[in-house]
């Protein structure tokens, strides 16, 4: 939809355009701006894209990263930065300078790591550059799923004793700092995984949700001040399942998220298989969020592992002359119609069986339109 005739004149920053919108949708400020600050990572998981991606590897060149920041906040495009896409943000020599850069700028900044990299000294930097949440993709919480991560060099032992440590090490921080720790699990495998994973053992039923819950939750604040009480956090985790996506609620600055893993949007991990595209479904690609590769490029959306929705970069169209564009609006209107015109976009709500692309289509609209909002949250007080 077109902007009537009272858009905002153009206000150049080093002569992009950081005021004007052609178009109202997206409406802005977008839920979030993913930037990938480095694609390169320490680890090798067997169900992320990454050891599989088909483009080239490399990391954001400083400047470039100074620039994006500045104009994700003079073009008000967002308050929500975070410095992930694909890769291990950890690995970037110039992670905690953007973090502080976002900070000075007013944007919120997240950063999602593995863990392995977490030490004192790296946790240190981080709370002092200002981040406002620190996300722990843990995902597998014991010694026999941690074979699928591909840590080469790094046994579970050490793995768990730095993510305890550095956890523990924010929430007792004089800092805002939040942590969020992500884990999976692997409920009714036939039909969420039903061509990978067989040999993953992630939890799977709700009473080994339930005891590694209780684990975790008492090794990260049982012995804090305003720790929750045993009985609190028990009845808080007896409310979570392995169904849907939970929040555990254990303390002000601490969540830990589950959620169910999936083949969703890998269709680069399919190998010879043949694969069906979605004649229709949808998505909150654009309409929530964007991502810009180190490369600079721009994508739709975090789930465009290899860039293939990429139409434009950075380096010559300004993040709302990109959010105006042509190949932009033209997805963006086919998602809100359900019916997604971008080979991308429907290759990830496609399938490698005729029946997926109608199961994974109705499953979106679920998804995206009615169980996003009904994230369970159990609160441990």
């Amino acid at each position: 939809m077109r902007c009537p005739g009272a858009c905002a004149t153009v206000t150049a920053m080093g002569g992009r355009n950081t005021t004007t919108r052609r178009h109202t949708a997206p409406k802005l400020p977008l839920e979030r701006v993913h930037v990938e600050v480095t694609s390169r990572c320490n680890f090798a998981c067997e169900f992320c894209p990454n050891p599989v991606l088909q483009r080239r590897h490399g990391s954001m060149e400083w400047p470039m990263l100074q620039e994006i920041l500045g104009e994700i906040a003079a073009a008000k495009v967002t308050g929500n930065v975070v410095f992930h896409q694909q890769g291990e943000p950890l690995l970037y020599p110039h992670l905690h300078e953007g973090v502080a850069a976002a900070t000075r700028l007013g944007l919120a900044s997240f950063v999602t790591s593995n863990g392995a990299l977490l030490s004192d000294a790296v946790v240190d930097r981080l709370l002092e550059s200002g981040l406002t949440e620190l996300n722990v993709s843990l995902q597998t919480p014991d010694e026999a799923s941690f074979a699928i991560r591909g840590a080469h060099g790094l046994d579970y032992a050490a793995f768990e004793a730095r993510v305890v440590n550095a956890v523990q090490r924010v929430l007792r921080a004089p800092s805002a700092t939040r942590v969020r720790v992500e884990l999976l699990t692997k409920p009714l495998p036939r039909l969420t995984l039903p061509n990978v994973g067989k040999d993953w053992k992630i939890v799977e039923r709700n009473h080994e949700l339930h005891a590694m819950l209780e684990k975790w939750a008492h090794r990260w604040v049982g012995d804090l001040e305003d720790a929750p009480s045993p009985k609190s956090i028990t009845r808080a985790v007896r409310r979570t399942g392995v169904l849907h996506r939970n929040e555990l609620r254990l303390h002000p600055r601490l969540v830990i998220e589950t959620r169910p893993v999936g083949e969703w949007s890998m269709p680069e991990m399919t190998g010879d298989r043949k694969w069906h595209d979605a004649r229709w479904g949808t998505c909150h690609g654009i309409s929530e969020h964007i991502a810009i590769l180190w490369d600079g490029s721009y994508t739709f959306c975090c789930a465009d592992h290899n860039g293939r929705t990429s139409t434009a970069s950075f380096r010559e169209l300004s993040i709302l002359d990109y959010l105006d564009s042509g190949p932009v609006q033209e997805a963006l209107s086919s998602l809100q119609r359900m019916r997604p015109s971008h080979p991308y976009c429907r290759a990830c709500l496609g399938g490698p069986h005729p029946v997926m692309p109608v199961v994974k289509a109705i499953g979106s609209i679920f998804f995206f339109k009615v169980l996003k909002k009904l994230r369970r949250v159990s609160r441990a007080s």
